[in-house]
C-alpha cells in the first residue's frame, strides 16, 4: 500500500486510459458502436468480445461524458490507494462479469452499451473497503450508490433519462455491476485474510 502512495499516478493510470479509450471510440461514431456493442445474438454467434467491448461504447456523447465523469469521480474516491494492476483486474473482472450475467440472467436484454454497469461496480469496489474501515464519507456515498440501484430496480427510468442518454437504461447491468463488485471484495478479503494467516 505504501508503494502506491509514493506513486499517486498509479491510481489514475487505468481510469485515465479507460476514459481516453471511451472518448476515442465515441468519436468513431455509429460504425464503432455497431461493431462493439453487446448484441446477444452476435455474442451467441461467435462474437464473445462483445461481452467486454460493449462497456466502452455509448449511445451518444451525453451518455459517454456522464460515464467518463463518473469514472473520474470514482478514481478520486480511491485517493491513491489502488495501483494500476488492481484497477485493471477490477475493470476487466467487472466488465466480463456484467457481460456474462447479461447473457445468462437477462435473455430479454438483446442490446447494451455503456460503462455504467462497470462503473456502479467500481464505486462499490472502491468505497466498500473504506466504509468497512469506518470512513463516513465512503459510507454515505456507498449508501447513495446502493440506494440508487435499488430505486432503479423498482422505478423505471423516466422519459427524460432515456432522452438524455439517447436510449433505454438497462438497470439490470447496474445491479450486476454491484453484485460482481461484492464478489470481488469478498474474494479480495478472503485472499488478504489467508495471506495474514
Amino acid at each position: 500500500m505504501q508503494a502506491v502512495a509514493q506513486r499517486p499516478f498509479a491510481n489514475w493510470l487505468v481510469p485515465f486510459a479507460l476514459g481516453c479509450l471511451v472518448l476515442s471510440l465515441q468519436a468513431g461514431g455509429e460504425p464503432v458502436y455497431e461493431a462493439l456493442r453487446y448484441d446477444r445474438a452476435a455474442v451467441l454467434g461467435a462474437q464473445p468480445w462483445r461481452l467486454l467491448s460493449a462497456h466502452v461504447v455509448h449511445l451518444g456523447w451525453a451518455h459517454c461524458l456522464m460515464n467518463v465523469g463518473g469514472l473520474a469521480l470514482c478514481a478520486a474516491f480511491a485517493a491513491g490507494t489502488l495501483g494500476w494492476r488492481a484497477w485493471l483486474a477490477a475493470v476487466v473482472g467487472l466488465a466480463l462479469g456484467v457481460g456474462l450475467l447479461l447473457l445468462a440472467a437477462s435473455p430479454q436484454a438483446s442490446d447494451y452499451a455503456g460503462l455504467s454497469g462497470v462503473l456502479y461496480g467500481l464505486f462499490v469496489w472502491v468505497l466498500a473497503p473504506r466504509a468497512w474501515r469506518g470512513d463516513r464519507v465512503a459510507w454515505i456515498v456507498l449508501a447513495a450508490v446502493l440506494t440508487r440501484v435499488g430505486w432503479q430496480m423498482f422505478n423505471p427510468p423516466s422519459q427524460a433519462q432515456r432522452a438524455l442518454i439517447g436510449g433505454e437504461v438497462l438497470v439490470e447491468a447496474h445491479l450486476y455491476g454491484v453484485l460482481c463488485a461484492v464478489a470481488l471484495c469478498l474474494v479480495h478479503g478472503a485472499w488478504s485474510h489467508s495471506r495474514r494467516d
